[in-house]
């Protein structure tokens, strides 16, 4: 067992220091890798930024409660005072038609023309927040059907479509990352499929004779393996760093935006399971395209 983990540790020091000895070479790979990484973990962390809001957002909806016509002041009162008590409601506010009227004539900017009703047409209005976990839809539809059935109550508007409709641009995004992702890991294999060759064709003549005193295939492979290897996990190392420079340039507007949705921060923060993720990805893929290029190439060395 010690002489197994010696020979292995043999080989990472020695792949090591030839690319040590290669910087320019290694060091151009090794920035591909991170650049090609970047796209997707970029797709990453904004789709679940994007999540984030979203759940911020449902997380303050709000229901118009419109009622009827000929609901009195007295009447109106009372409904108002049964959905406050409602167990599923954090706020309610009572909207007169007054008060609905005056805030009409501010946003629509049409004070002459009102001028000439006779009466005013709005109604008492009530505007509903349901507290935190009350505020998905399944429940605010719930919510919905169980206020309809108060007495005295006209319509109710509860606006969902724009919510489901940036939810489905998520999942749109996220299906369209895991294409892109796929894609580019297609890219990375041949990229470093093609790095791994010109080792191989570099160190021919050295295999020639590994081979010739009977050196087996795995033998031979190994050091290229890691070669992948560190690669992958150097160039997802070289994403995560341009991600964290991108976010650091990104850190005031974004602050700025956050502060319009009352929130901290709205940029996503990588957890140390989804970094550890995203190296060892670089490092599956390098393996893998070692181990595909190696299998493609080593078969045309032949000791002579």
């Amino acid at each position: 067992m010690l002489t197994y983990l010696s020979r292995h540790l043999q080989v990472i020091f020695s792949t090591l220091g030839a690319m040590q000895r290669t910087p320019m070479a290694s060091i151009n790979t090794v920035l591909i890798i991170g650049i090609a990484l970047l796209l997707p973990v970029c797709l990453y962390v904004t789709i679940k930024s994007g999540q984030a809001l979203s759940d911020n957002w449902q997380g303050r909806p709000q229901i118009s409660i419109f009622l009827r016509a000929d609901t009195s002041a007295s009447e109106a009162a009372l409904i108002f005072n049964e959905i406050r008590l409602h167990p599923s409601v954090q706020l309610a506010e009572l909207v007169t038609p007054q008060q609905a009227l005056a805030e009409f004539r501010a946003l629509s900017g049409l004070d002459y023309e009102l001028k000439f009703l006779d009466d005013n047409p709005l109604p008492h209005s009530i505007v509903v927040m349901p507290d935190a976990g009350h505020a998905r839809s399944e429940h605010l539809l719930e919510l919905q059907a169980q206020l309809s059935k108060i007495e005295g109550i006209e319509t109710i508007r509860l606006d969902l479509e724009w919510t489901d409709r940036f939810n489905a641009i998520l999942k749109a995004a996220a299906k369209l990352s895991l294409v892109l992702s796929a894609l580019l890991a297609v890219a990375l294999i041949l990229i470093i499929g093609n790095t791994i060759k010109l080792l191989i064709f570099n160190r021919r003549h050295e295999i020639e004779i590994t081979k010739l005193v009977g050196g087996t295939d795995s033998f031979v492979r190994r050091p290229f393996l890691y070669y992948g290897c560190f690669y992958g996990i150097l160039g997802a190392l070289v994403s995560l760093l341009l991600l964290s420079g991108t976010a650091h340039l990104l850190q005031q507007p974004m602050a700025e935006l956050a502060a319009l949705y009352q929130r901290s921060q709205l940029l996503y923060r990588l957890g140390i399971e989804e970094i550890a993720i995203i190296v060892l990805s670089g490092a599956f893929i390098g393996w893998s395209a070692a181990r595909w290029s190696v299998a493609r190439h080593l078969r045309q060395i032949q000791p002579r």
